[in-house]
């Protein structure tokens, strides 16, 4: 098997269960530890229990690793039983004692609805900070990710300015490593990571989570909760992107990024973008113990069987596409091009749908006798393969385009 420990974060594997109802209490952390990732964020004080989970279309497509958004919905909300801090740092202690001693604990410090509130909030997050080092977690996350906080209090201050802020403010509060979570909803999340590194974070997680309106078509049936926190797998290529970019720019420090993580595949693709982790924050709490099992356990066959042998091999792996030279670049477009220009179609398989047509912008196919026909006009473009849906239009593009790398940059 894999050898899955990262090592800029000494952790045993590159899982970081996000703080979310799965992370609620005590209770909660240990039942989740049973996975036995890397690390558990321990949910805010304060931050309240329950509330429903909405999966479009439905759960089998979250557990198939199919396209699926979720979203808080409608469902009994109670209020947190820790009453106190002194008893949120009882939870922190119950938690050390029952869980393996090789899994880490992050505890979230602060809310952002603390600061929309106002008051003397900054001296009570340093309290929790002092506190909850004290009473033994291992890294400390300010969570910035909460859907809305980029915008929150009317717009009226500067997010870039509140991570700054806050991340040196509880770094003078502790010792522990200071875990920032980002948001990537209302900012630029480039601008985001180069701050909390400059502010001293010990590693960076953007995370994607928005507000979202979704509306049933008869609205009144609707589930989500309006302006709640939106994701799914849809954001995985935003969160992948940001990421890469900001591996592209230089930006060396840890990162535990997360989006979309429903499957191994999502998960893969964070890491290969140069995330040493990734966060599992909607799979954990909406899929239980049993689906984030099986997603850890899926990403370490793949990985076995795709011929990497470590995390830390897979880190970063994709970033030779994120930053392919123009060459290369030039010769996948000309040799994809080729291919799309030359492959006929294939007559046994064509059904005369007239898709490719409706698809073509430079009269390059057209039917004849209820058969689809390329003409001279081709240019290669590929829409007509993206539409047909027998197969009579169809190259084999994963080799052609692979086939460059393998030529140009092996």
């Amino acid at each position: 098997m894999a050898d899955m420990y990262v090592k800029e974060l000494d952790m045993i594997n590159p899982f970081v269960i996000a703080s979310s109802p799965a992370t609620q209490g005590a209770k909660n952390v240990i039942k989740t530890s049973a996975v036995r990732p890397g690390a558990i964020v321990l949910r805010n004080f304060g931050h309240g229990m329950g509330g429903g989970s909405y999966i479009s279309p439905n759960s089998k497509a979250m557990f198939s690793g199919q396209q699926a958004i979720h979203s808080h919905a409608v469902g009994t909300q109670v209020k947190d039983p820790i009453n106190s801090l002194e008893e949120y740092c009882e939870e922190v202690k119950k938690i050390k004692s029952a869980m393996d001693k090789d899994i880490k604990l992050w505890v979230s410090v602060g809310h952002y609805s603390d600061i929309v509130k106002g008051g003397d909030w900054e001296k009570y997050w340093v309290r929790q900070a002092k506190e909850l080092t004290l009473a033994g977690a291992d890294a400390l996350e300010l969570h910035f990710n909460t859907p809305g906080v980029a915008v929150a209090k009317d717009r009226s201050f500067n997010y870039y300015q509140l991570v700054s802020r806050c991340t040196e403010m509880i770094k003078k509060a502790t010792h522990l490593p200071v875990m920032v979570k980002l948001a990537v909803e209302a900012c630029d999340p480039l601008t985001a990571i180069k701050v909390a590194q400059a502010a001293g974070a010990d590693a960076v997680g953007p995370t994607a989570r928005w507000k979202g309106f979704y509306i049933d078509l008869n609205w009144k049936e609707t589930q989500p909760r309006p302006g709640s926190g939106y994701g799914g797998t849809q954001a995985n290529p935003i969160v992948c992107y940001a990421v890469a970019e900001a591996r592209s720019k230089g930006i060396d420090i840890p990162m535990f990024a997360g989006g979309g993580v429903f499957s191994y595949d999502q998960a893969a693709r964070i890491l290969m973008a140069g995330s040493q982790c990734v966060q599992i924050g909607a799979l954990a709490c909406a899929g239980g113990v049993g689906a984030t099992r099986k997603m850890m356990e899926d990403l370490e066959k793949w990985m076995d069987k795709a011929g990497y042998e470590s995390a830390a091999q897979l880190t970063g792996d994709a970033l030779k596409l994120f930053n392919m030279s123009s060459e290369v670049a030039a010769e996948r477009t000309k040799r994809i091009g080729t291919a799309y220009r030359e492959r006929a179609v294939d007559t046994q398989k064509c059904v005369g749908c007239s898709r490719c047509v409706d698809v073509c912008w430079h009269e390059g196919i057209e039917l004849k006798g209820g058969k689809a026909t390329k003409t001279d006009k081709c240019i290669g473009c590929g829409y007509c393969f993206q539409v047909c849906p027998t197969g009579a239009l169809e190259v084999e593009t994963g080799k052609i385009l692979a086939s460059v790398f393998d030529e140009m940059e092996g």
